[in-house]
Order: structure tokens, then sequence, then C-alpha cells
């Protein structure tokens, strides 16, 4: 017997999905991308927290709570300096809208 399960397909946002207004889900989304970005630096290298908090510049307990999902109170300027501090080259660019009358919109993309 086969039973059928509903499901909602997710927008790929996890934080709009469960009700942030867009623009902090996209907010928390990049934070989130960045931290994991940091997790698997922190792998690869097979450093402990400790070590690897000296390295980025992010005391021990406080990055172990960004690895728990815990992104307030750290700014996305910082977590970018942690990402280029492990070798990671960031480039900020900011270009004109086409759309003067709309707001503007902040995108990350990770390679």
């Amino acid at each position: 017997m086969t039973e059928t399960i509903e499901y909602e397909e997710g927008s790929g946002n996890v934080f709009a999905d469960i009700g942030f207004a867009p623009p902090d889900a996209a907010r928390l989304s990049h934070k989130a991308d960045l931290v994991g970005v940091l997790h698997r630096a922190q792998r690869e290298r097979n450093l402990s927290q400790i070590a690897f908090s000296r390295l980025v510049g992010i005391p021990q307990p406080r990055l172990s709570k960004l690895y728990n999902g815990k992104l307030d109170g750290m700014s996305t300027d910082k977590l970018l300096d942690a990402v280029a501090r492990v070798g990671a080259h960031v480039t900020i660019r900011v270009e004109a809208h086409p759309n003067t009358s709309v707001a503007g919109m902040v995108e990350l993309e990770l390679v």
C-alpha cells in the first residue's frame, strides 16, 4: 500500500519559506552561505574550532553559534572578512539598476 505524502515546493530560500520578508530572507541566506563556506574551509583544513577561530578572527563560542544557525549579531562584513582570511577571493560589484523607481537588490554568488 502506497501512501501519498503532501508536500510544498520550496522557493530555494528557507528564510523566505518560513515567513521572513524578502530583504531579510535574502540577507540571512547570504549570511548562511558564507557560514557554509567557513565550515567547509575548517573541515578541509582539519582544524579544531579553536584553531580555525583564530585564523578567521571570530571567537570560538561565536563560531559555534554561527555553525548552529544563530546568525544574528554577526555582520555580513565580518563574515566576508573571515572568508577572505581563509584564502577566498571576495569581489563586491555595484552597478546601476536599469529601473530607478524600483529598489535594488543584493546577490551573493559562491563559485
